[in-house]
């Protein structure tokens, strides 16, 4: 179930979002910081519930609620509210509001109990799945199309939910989910019929329909070709499109290679309209050949020392930039276990913190239909592996060195030269001076400026928030942390994520 979050408080924002992560059931599909900007974001993601704080600026709470209601009756809102604001609460329940939660009483079990109520409101489904029957139609579609062959049953089921595809001129459209959102808009053409739109997965859009009859292949083709540009350009988004079959039992083939041909545009990253270039036959052999091979690149990462893997890695990545044939999902698939691979056989400390980076890359991963965006992630994370805060450790004499470790692995707890200078039995007068000479840092600079360098890092290629960010790194006072973080970068913890 997708939930929506409004409140110009950024530390509530954080919290809600980290709770709700560790839910299965539910995920965020966006913040917002005042009521104009969540209405927007409402048309966009359509969710199936909403958290608001009352007191917004723009506009407030309660009248984003009522523009809710209006539009989405079924769509449960939930007052975020302050004991001294339980009055406005209340007027919010009157306008129908469907639960509250005191911002002074916050607690995860309290916000699971109100998940769960939500969850038995709108019952195990999306509203739009369990309410309507389009809802119903469109889970079909997407249970059906994981078959080769439609059976008659299916073709039966398929009308009397009222879809009235045909034998004779089937094609598929692909699109980015991402690409259609308000104002997104079909060509006005004479000839396409039965179109009918659905999600196909987490990033991809689909439209199925037939072109009218009697056309000659040649036609078929152009046509398909023509309205997918026009498509492209009224939308200014990519299109992957299939060729056009005349069964109607084989329908899945049409959506088969209208993926395929959008995968292309995963790896060319340019906005205009892809074709298959092999048949669906052709490409599900692929598919099935590169299964193999992609289980044999992964068995030999497990076999390479810690420099090959990386250099492996970065092969692989480069050789998929020149045009791979990999679909989309088994690239997203292959850079998953790779990352969890460079986690599991060389991540040295803070194992819970990099395993906690390790679940958001691959979410990104699997959410991320660019190529050069998925590349970056994996090569970020792999880096952050080897700690590019590696120093060359030949420029420093044993004592030198092994305080620096003592400070690399500790770095995220309240550490002192005391203590540091014991760990590499020397005396802290001394160490002091010989760590200033050979790593042309005093001790609580170096100190801060590892924990700074690592929080940059989290900030920008992680989505927990700041206030764990700052505890994670070895600052509990998160106001402190903000202020020597901008004192390094210019700017507080919170722009620097929003510019990166």
């Amino acid at each position: 179930m997708k939930i929506l979050i409004a409140d110009d408080e950024r530390m509530i924002c954080e919290w809600l979002e980290y709770c709700i992560a560790d839910r299965q059931d539910f995920r965020s599909v966006g913040t917002a910081y005042n009521g104009e900007q969540a209405l927007t974001l409402f048309y966009e993601t359509k969710p199936d519930i909403v958290f608001t704080d009352i007191k917004m600026p723009v506009k407030n709470g309660i009248e984003l609620l009522k523009e809710i209601k209006k539009v989405s009756p079924s769509c449960l809102v939930i007052i975020l509210t302050a004991f001294a604001e339980f009055d406005l609460a209340r007027e919010a329940m009157r306008y129908g509001a469907d639960d509250y939660l005191l911002k002074t009483e916050m607690s995860k079990e309290s916000l699971e109990q109100i998940l769960d109520r939500a969850k038995e409101k709108l019952g195990n489904g999306t509203k739009e799945e369990v309410g309507d029957s389009g809802g119903r139609r469109y889970a079909f579609i997407r249970d059906v199309l994981k078959n080769t062959v439609l059976s008659e049953s299916n073709i039966q089921r398929m009308k009397d939910e009222g879809i009235r595809w045909r034998d004779e001129g089937l094609f598929a459209v692909a699109l980015w989910k991402k690409d259609v959102k308000e104002g997104f808009s079909l060509p006005d053409v004479d000839f396409v019929h039965h179109l009918v739109e659905f999600e196909y997965n987490n990033l991809i859009y689909m439209l199925l329909g037939n072109l009218s009859r009697g056309m000659s292949e040649g036609k078929k083709e152009k046509l398909i070709y023509e309205y997918a540009g026009r498509l492209s350009e009224e939308n200014s988004c990519m299109v992957g499109v299939s060729t056009a079959i005349d069964r109607l039992v084989n329908v899945t083939d049409t959506v088969t290679e209208a993926v395929y041909s959008l995968g292309f545009g995963y790896y060319k990253e340019k906005i205009k309209v892809y074709t298959p270039g092999k048949s669906a036959k052709e490409i599900r052999e692929l598919i099935e050949k590169n299964k193999s091979g992609f289980r044999q690149k992964i068995r030999q990462l497990y076999t390479l020392s810690r420099r090959e893997f990386k250099k492996s890695l970065e092969a692989e990545m480069e050789e998929a930039a020149r045009g791979s044939e990999y679909t989309l999902h088994e690239f997203s698939s292959f850079c998953c276990q790779a990352v969890e691979m460079a986690y599991m056989r060389f991540a040295g400390n803070d194992l819970k913190l990099v395993h906690c980076m390790l679940q958001d890359e691959q979410c990104k991963i699997n959410n991320t239909n660019s190529f050069s965006e998925v590349q970056k992630i994996v090569n970020n994370f792999v880096n952050y592996i080897y700690d590019e805060l590696d120093y060359d450790k030949r420029k420093f004499s044993k004592g030198v060195e092994q305080a620096v470790e003592y400070i690399k692995t500790h770095y995220s707890k309240a550490i002192s030269l005391d203590e540091v200078a014991k760990s590499a039995n020397l005396n802290p007068e001394y160490l002091s001076r010989v760590f200033r000479e050979e790593t042309g840092s005093n001790y609580s600079t170096y100190l801060t400026d590892i924990r700074l360098k690592q929080a940059a890092y989290l900030l920008s290629n992680t989505l927990l928030r700041v206030q764990r960010i700052a505890e994670e790194v070895g600052y509990p006072n998160v106001s402190y942390f903000s202020t020597i973080f901008k004192k390094k970068y210019g700017i507080n913890p919170y722009e620097f994520r929003r510019r990166e």
